[in-house]
């Protein structure tokens, strides 16, 4: 009962919380008018730059990863010495707009997460947990998102979806209890537009998957939402999000947008197909939550996620 007061007592005096519902432990409060707070780009796994001796065997020699970068197809991955250009790394931004100069985030600065000015290529903001908690995990957000206003076009159909997804590894607990520790991997997302026409409908990843962010995704009943993209190429509107799941069920108990509870709770996550093999392990990763913020384009555009702040809480109930 302390705890539970003292939390809702810091919840009310933080001026960011203020504007959360968080759970019982806030594991992390991030305002970024003070910094990135450890969210990163999706890079891959690889150690060493050859074959070494005691060399991890399931990962990539970083020889691999540099040639791939320098021949266009891992192009977010940075490599210092490849040609320059634009990267899909994730950095803070203040909005500047060719219109009005600097527009600000909600607050001050904002996450930006931009794609590549390439048709169906994603940027993504990764934020790894090893949590010891093994219930509710909640993620919480104020986003917007906007194409690039370089050709002065609103741009909304540029935007092909924004997703929410975490790659969750049983922690030891899970072994020590006699179960098989799992990997899975809870996401929502907005699917925006497809073949230039609006499509503004929720999906959720209820099924084993091939990727963090690749699906299969199916359509979450009532999830038609029209969220607010203003009338203008460098105006913003910024959108609650709060997605909640159940370390221990391997189930999803809840999910809001601008308002709307969308129907996701109690709905289990089945592992078909199954992951096999090494994507299956949790070798080295027990207990891993990777929260990750994603956006695609549909177009030679880039598309920007922006998040104003972040809030990332668990609870044992």
């Amino acid at each position: 009962m302390y705890e539970r007061s003292f939390q809702e007592a810091l919840r009310k005096s933080d001026s960011v919380l203020g504007n959360y519902e968080p759970l019982e432990r806030v594991l992390t409060v991030d305002d970024f008018d003070t910094g990135q707070h450890g969210w990163a780009p999706l890079f891959p796994d690889y150690d060493g730059w050859e074959d070494y001796e005691g060399r991890y065997p399931h990962v990539e020699p970083l020889k691999e990863i540099l040639e791939g970068t320098q021949q266009g197809s891992v192009a977010d991955r940075v490599d210092r010495r490849a040609p320059i250009g634009p990267r899909a790394i994730p950095q803070l931004s203040t909005l500047p707009m060719w219109d009005v100069g600097t527009y600000g985030s909600w607050n001050n600065y904002a996450l930006k997460i931009p794609t590549l000015p390439r048709a169906g290529h994603q940027g993504v903001a990764l934020k790894r947990f090893t949590t010891p908690w093994f219930r509710k995990f909640r993620i919480e957000t104020y986003f917007t998102y906007a194409a690039e206003p370089s050709d002065y076009r609103l741009g909304e159909t540029d935007i092909n979806s924004i997703t929410v997804a975490c790659d969750v590894m049983d922690p030891h607990r899970v072994a020590e209890s006699g179960r098989q520790p799992r990997r899975w991997w809870p996401a929502v997302r907005y699917r925006n537009a497809e073949n230039g026409e609006l499509v503004q409908k929720w999906q959720a990843m209820y099924r084993g998957s091939e990727g963090v962010f690749d699906g299969p995704w199916d359509d979450i009943d009532g999830g038609k939402q029209q969220l607010g993209f203003n009338r203008a190429p460098t105006k913003f509107q910024w959108h609650y999000l709060r997605f909640t799941f159940d370390l221990e069920r391997y189930e999803y108990v809840d999910f809001n947008c601008y308002g709307k509870e969308l129907d996701v709770a109690g709905r289990r996550h089945v592992f078909d197909p199954p992951l096999v093999g090494w994507r299956a392990s949790t070798d080295k990763a027990h207990g891993l939550i990777a929260t990750g913020f994603a956006v695609r384009t549909n177009s030679d555009k880039r598309c920007f996620l922006y998040l104003d702040s972040v809030v990332i809480s668990a609870s044992e109930e």
